[in-house]
């Protein structure tokens, strides 16, 4: 069939696709153009950092406290208490993300079938509960069965949170955003490391470590229960929005060629996401992320087995928080300010773990190389700006309800089977120096620079070859084609992918 075309032209030849090539173009032809005041739309993203933003930086600060105290319990008496021996610490941090793992089929088809809030606020209250029962075990096996099930209450939060982001904020926008979430995991690092000085101080009756899970997940199921009764589904529904910022809200989105969440599961859009190179090269970026990642839940180990105090340890080991923090806002900001760099950043920052994997590997423990062996331990720990990136290029570039959730989810899938096998390096015949432990985030990290490097050759050649395609003056492949009087953007009800959208544009 002919091509639309935005000037007269000679027919090009018949795609033998027709039912494809009529869903893209109906992409196309799905666009409506908008008036947004600048002045209106300002404010509204004031009221969504000052509503959505805080719930989700509150629920994301404590799905890492609840991670990270394992690795304060440890240092204070759990492994004595439960008598764990061998590699049973490190399948009780495995199990958690096999938990995780096992739970993200469920919540890909959860996510788009079921409003997204509710879906999640309900799971933010499980994880609390399981979590406090943590308290209660008493030896390896209760360990091993809590830990799964924690990891699979909690599967469904990184996922989503790609979603909420991609929901509410434009693409310009989502660097900032989430980084501000996930730079809870420094500030969790930090808080949790201090929550677990003051309580061993305390002398209560009941051990350190047990007061510690009973107090994080009990604010947990709080902040899910906030989470629920604050957070609306969508633009559309934003109880601190007036009418007419609500308007505004959808159609900036519209705008930005966004879809807001529907309750509906798209096979096609399973099946695009699924035969996406694309997709699995989101997947090799999580899997290479976390192999790096038991630096941060071994570090207090690591720290503790080079002779310092149980109690040193903890405060030893904060600064990790605070250089996990600052690395994710540098991953944000240098995109802000210097648009187009976001994959470029994130090559960047994968040098900083990779400097303390070799430094933990190679620094000798003498003449005051001590301390050069605790900061290595802040540097390898320093991978959560690559998530931040990472997730900020998924919520931008991956469009369309069904294929988000199942792209997000195959990410965090692969996030899952690092955050398994990894630990198992981490052998405590290998401590404190954990050489096989080091060594695999040095190769993990090497091959996410290559795979940053095609991510960025395939984006690029993409957007060439729609800008091409835009030049030559096909209809559906040209951004801007309104006459100066308003925002061209899809329809508010749009749900079409980024394959379909030829109008879009990817990001770097």
């Amino acid at each position: 069939m002919a091509r639309n075309r935005a000037n007269p032209g000679p027919e090009k030849p018949v795609d033998d696709k027709v039912e494809s090539e009529l869903h893209q173009l109906e992409a196309a032809d799905d666009t409506q153009f908008y008036n947004v005041d600048p002045e209106i739309e300002r404010k509204v993203v004031r009221k969504l950092d000052c509503v959505i933003l805080p719930l989700m930086v509150l629920v994301y600060f404590f799905q890492y406290l609840d991670k990270q105290t394992i690795n304060q319990a440890a240092v204070f008496g759990l492994r004595s208490d439960l008598k764990l021996t061998g590699q049973e610490f490190s399948w009780a941090v495995s199990l958690f993300y096999l938990g995780q793992l096992c739970s993200e089929y469920p919540a890909a088809i959860m996510l788009s079938r079921f409003p997204i809030t509710i879906y999640v606020g309900v799971t933010i209250v499980i994880w609390g509960g399981v979590n406090m029962c943590l308290a209660a075990v008493q030896n390896f096996a209760g360990l091993a069965a809590v830990r799964f099930f924690l990891g699979f209450s909690e599967g469904t939060v990184s996922p989503a949170f790609i979603i909420i982001t991609s929901i509410w904020y434009k693409r310009k926008e989502h660097p900032i955003r989430v980084a501000t979430w996930v730079s809870m995991n420094g500030t969790a690092n930090i808080i949790g490391a201090l929550m677990m000085y003051g309580i061993g101080k305390g002398n209560m009756s009941l051990a350190p470590w047990r007061s510690l899970f009973l107090i994080c997940g009990g604010l947990t199921s709080a902040t899910g229960l906030l989470f629920i009764f604050l957070m609306p589904r969508d633009t559309t529904t934003a109880w601190f929005l007036s009418p007419q910022e609500r308007e505004v809200a959808t159609q900036r989105m519209a705008i930005d060629r966004a879809t807001r969440d529907h309750a509906v599961f798209s096979k096609a859009q399973l099946k695009e996401a699924l035969l996406s190179p694309m997709t699995w090269i989101y997947c090799l970026m999580g899997i290479c992320i976390t192999l790096t990642t038991p630096i941060m839940k071994y570090s207090s180990t690591v720290i503790h087995g080079f002779g310092y105090s149980t109690y040193k340890t903890m405060l030893v080991g904060t600064p990790a928080g605070a250089f996990n923090f600052i690395t994710v806002w540098i991953g944000a900001i240098i995109p802000r300010v210097i648009p187009g760099t976001r994959v470029y950043t994130a090559i960047g920052l994968s040098i900083v773990p990779l400097l303390g994997s070799i430094l933990l590997m190679t620094l000798p423990y003498s003449g005051g190389a001590d301390w050069g062996i605790v900061v290595a331990t802040w540097l390898g720990g320093c991978s959560s700006s690559l998530i931040s990136s990472t997730a900020s290029i998924i919520a931008s570039n991956v469009k369309g309800n069904t294929k988000k959730s199942i792209v997000s989810t195959a990410f965090f899938v692969a996030y899952c089977v690092g955050c398994i096998v990894s630990p198992q390096a981490w052998t405590e015949d290998d401590a404190p120096r954990y050489t096989k432990g080091c060594i695999l985030s040095i190769a993990s990290m090497a091959c996410l620079i290559l795979t940053l490097f095609v991510y960025v050759f395939m984006v690029k050649r993409l957007n060439r070859r729609r800008d091409r395609k835009a030049s030559e003056g096909y209809f559906e492949y040209i951004v801007d084609r309104g006459d100066g009087s308003g925002c061209m953007g899809i329809s508010v009800d749009s749900d079409h992918t980024d394959v379909e959208d030829k109008a879009f544009r990817y990001t770097i």
